[in-house]
């Protein structure tokens, strides 16, 4: 820039405008997908989170039916034990709770059927004749007949109070034995869960969780958790990562040339079809924010291009020609107004532009400026303006 100075200008730094074709490529960095997949999830029956205890190498060859992960059961099995321990023992309860039952209803029937018939010789040998007994004697058998009336009304009332006690005590039974019943049915159907099969025959490609990893050995797994994808290899496409600060100018349907990096020579074209609204780390705790943006593919090549393979992109945000362009640093503006300072015989004056696209550092002139004309890179002295 100072070697097309002019020394005239007094230590002021210009450029001479011309034309010339404007392009913008944004850089991105990514790894190829399939456009269509099928997820492989933990079964949405899996009731309560359960430990991951293996699964399948990432990108390993499938068939359908056959199992790609599988929890540890060592917890459920416990559980259910003791569950079936706890229900056979109220089984055994019920048992030992109905052989009292009818013991003790044996017993209150006995004493009925005795009282019955002391009450019977009672009335039978009931006499009030004073000539063969005295008056106390009398009021004795009075006495003995009222208490063994009250005595069959004990043994009746115990009786069926003694029936309504011993069902009450039954269904208590039952309703406990109900609650371990589906406990024991939880931990069964878990048992039979534990496994996870692929769907289909295809390249099973771990999914990373929530914070970005890959699940192991030992990840808490809960109900219709991802854990994987089996991918349409015959239609791929690119997820990339663009920095938040390159990102000006990206847009949907903008044209991207892509690298693979086991291939570097090879390049392959594809369309921007997605963008997130918003930018992100990519992983936990970082301070650098990424768009993720999706590129169809115009062609895959199944036998280089898998899942997971690393690319590298560039999507061209602006192609255009012939027009006029100056740096960032040239322009100048307040209140929405933008302007540059113009070279003249008489010194620098402020030229009011009108702007077009932007780069990262330049910029498309579409009013103000001429083919041929000198701009100041930085804000003249005032001694050199007009």
């Amino acid at each position: 820039m100072t070697a097309c100075s002019d020394p005239s200008s007094d230590g002021v730094l210009t450029i001479d405008v011309n034309r010339s074709d404007f392009k913008v490529d944004i850089p991105a960095t990514g790894e190829l997908e399939a456009s269509n997949s099928t997820t492989v999830n933990v079964p949405m029956g899996l009731r309560g989170p359960q430990s991951l205890a293996w699964i399948m190498d990432n990108f390993s060859s499938v068939k359908a039916g056959d199992v790609v992960a599988r929890m540890d059961g060592t917890r459920e099995s416990f559980r259910l034990e003791m569950e079936e321990l706890d229900y056979d023992r109220l089984g055994l309860d019920s048992q030992i709770q109905s052989q009292k039952d009818k013991t003790i209803d044996k017993t209150l029937n006995t004493d009925t059927k005795l009282t019955a018939e002391e009450q019977e010789l009672a009335d039978r040998f009931f006499s009030e004749d004073e000539r063969v007994y005295t008056k106390i004697d009398i009021i004795d058998q009075m006495r003995n007949q009222d208490y063994l009336e009250a005595k069959m009304d004990f043994y009746g009332w115990g009786l069926d109070q003694h029936g309504s006690q011993a069902a009450a005590e039954q269904e208590l039974i039952k309703l406990k034995q109900q609650g371990h019943k589906a406990k024991i049915n939880r931990y069964s159907s878990n048992l039979k869960q534990m496994e996870i099969v692929a769907p289909h025959d295809g390249l099973f490609v771990a999914q990373p969780g929530w914070n970005g990893a890959l699940p192991v050995a030992g990840d808490m797994m809960w109900s219709g958790m991802a854990i994987g994808l089996l991918p349409d290899t015959s239609k791929m496409q690119a997820k990339l990562y663009v920095l938040e600060s390159e990102a000006l100018g990206l847009a949907v349907g903008k044209p991207v040339t892509l690298y693979l990096d086991a291939y570097p020579e090879l390049a392959l074209t594809g369309e921007l079809i997605q963008l997130d609204a918003l930018a992100k780390a990519k992983e936990q705790d970082s301070p650098v924010n990424y768009f993720q943006i999706t590129v169809s593919l115009d062609k895959t090549m199944v036998d280089i291009m898998q899942p997971g393979r690393q690319v590298n992109a560039m999507v061209h945000a602006l192609d255009l020609h012939d027009v006029i362009t100056v740096p960032n640093q040239a322009l100048f503006q307040k209140s929405g107004e933008y302007w540059v300072y113009l070279k003249t015989s008489a010194g620098f004056k402020k030229q009011n532009v009108k702007l077009g696209n932007r780069s990262l550092n330049r910029t498309v002139i579409t009013e103000g400026l001429q083919q041929g004309d000198t701009i100041a890179l930085t804000t003249p002295p005032k001694r050199n303006r007009v």
